[in-house]
């Protein structure tokens, strides 16, 4: 939800070239979304983790504006363990990787210094990963992080809304986010608990447990694409949740340009 005592987002794609050369000594960090065109199941359109990441986006550069930038959103992830379910779209890892060092070489060559990649699906990760150590030492740049923005809520708003169970994809958790940032894109009538089969409840848990990971297909887990119960979903729970991610990450941004001063901030 946008609260129109907030200041206007600023956002790459809607500026002109003067107004980004009028504006890079004013931005103190370029926000990158990346997220996935996949399945969520019966509950959710298939831009779910896209979008999210990138409103979260443009509601934190609307609380810094004009020290943040949202840059274009990434549309397609790394998803290939989706690809049994219809409409998914995927990239190898090192397709993902490469773009976003290319994307931030681009933005590096204009002016800009500091970047966070903020992800909105999990199968991201270890690519994001690959793209930051690249970027690291193939780029200069001031910094270079990256980071799924569910990781910024405040922990214990679960328990305060009585969420447990096998959340984590197309699941009450997500639908209430959905719910908060774009609710054009939850299929109201549709929603459903997940069909889980015997995997997610055993083997997946230990899994959790010990870190381990193993490249089960996301239909091994779940017969129709989600997790847990959308229908627990509320606009409470995801307004909760996301408030204090967007909070929790503005106040880290203030971290980022400590630990990251440019020449002649020093």
């Amino acid at each position: 939800m946008d609260d129109p005592q907030i200041s206007p987002d600023l956002i790459l794609a809607n500026l002109s070239w003067p107004e980004v050369r009028d504006i890079l000594d004013q931005v103190d960090l370029v926000l990158l979304p990346v997220g996935s065109n996949e399945q969520h199941g019966p509950n959710l359109a298939l831009s779910m983790d896209i979008v999210g990441a990138f409103e979260f986006c443009r509601h934190v550069s609307r609380r810094l504006y004009p020290r943040v930038l949202v840059a274009p959103p990434m549309p397609w992830g790394v998803s290939f363990h989706h690809m049994n379910f219809p409409g998914t779209i995927t990239l190898a890892s090192d397709t993902f990787t490469q773009v976003l060092v290319e994307v931030v070489a681009s933005l590096r060559a204009h002016g800009f210094q500091r970047f966070m990649i903020v992800n909105g699906h999990g199968g991201n990760i270890n690519a994001m990963a690959t793209a930051c150590a690249r970027i690291h030492e193939e780029i200069d740049v001031a910094f270079i992080g990256a980071a799924t923005y569910f990781s910024f809520a405040d922990r214990e708003i679960n328990e305060q809304f009585g969420i447990t169970g096998q959340i984590g994809h197309a699941c009450e958790m997500e639908v209430s986010t959905a719910l908060y940032f774009a609710p054009h894109i939850v299929k109201t009538n549709a929603l459903a608990a997940g069909d889980m089969t015997d995997l997610t409840f055993g083997f997946r848990k230990q899994m959790a447990r010990y870190g381990v990971t193993v490249p089960f297909r996301f239909d091994e887990y779940t017969r129709n694409g989600a997790l847990g119960d959308a229908r627990n979903a509320s606009l409470a729970y995801g307004t909760a949740l996301m408030e204090s991610a967007i909070a929790n990450f503005v106040e880290f941004v203030d971290e980022i340009i400590t630990v990251s001063p440019l020449e002649g901030e020093l």
